[in-house]
């Protein structure tokens, strides 16, 4: 015969360990690898949308390109511990508010950017990063190489 406190001992065990999982936070690296890097991109356009939850901070910008076309923007930031541990507001702007966005472009030529500056109205520049931290990646990244002229 098992010996009940040993059963209640490995259950309580097996309990706590699932919850313990079930609530640590999941940390994971993001590799910058799907983004330009030798390139920033700046676009002037309005906040359409502002997503501020895990894993990554997320909006949508619309720009409007010289000849009148619209290009519709998805911007990937910081995780909100980042976020906050750097002193960036939530409500850094308004949806609809006209803000500009500074960032690496996406590889593939989608309409994506990884988020490196914001400029608003209500708190003004916000940096979230100058450089990006990943094996291989340059000390030194250009500055705006894409202009807000150059839509493509």
């Amino acid at each position: 015969m098992k010996n009940p406190l040993n059963i209640l001992t490995r259950s309580v065990y097996i309990s706590v360990s699932l919850f313990a999982i079930g609530t640590t936070e999941a940390s994971a690296h993001h590799s910058y690898a799907i983004y330009d890097i030798d390139n920033k991109i700046e676009r002037v356009g309005i906040l359409k949308e502002f997503n501020y939850r895990q894993p990554h901070i997320t909006m949508v910008v619309e720009s409007t390109c010289a000849d009148g076309r619209v290009e519709t923007w998805h911007i990937a930031t910081k995780a909100i511990r980042l976020w906050e541990r750097h002193g960036h507001d939530s409500e850094f702007a308004e949806i609809g508010e006209t803000i500009t966005i500074l960032g690496w472009p996406a590889r593939n030529g989608k309409e994506e950017m990884a988020l490196s500056a914001i400029t608003s109205e209500k708190v003004g520049f916000m940096e979230m990063r100058n450089e990006i931290r990943q094996k291989g990646a340059r000390d030194n990244l250009p500055e705006v190489t894409i202009s807000p002229d150059d839509c493509q």
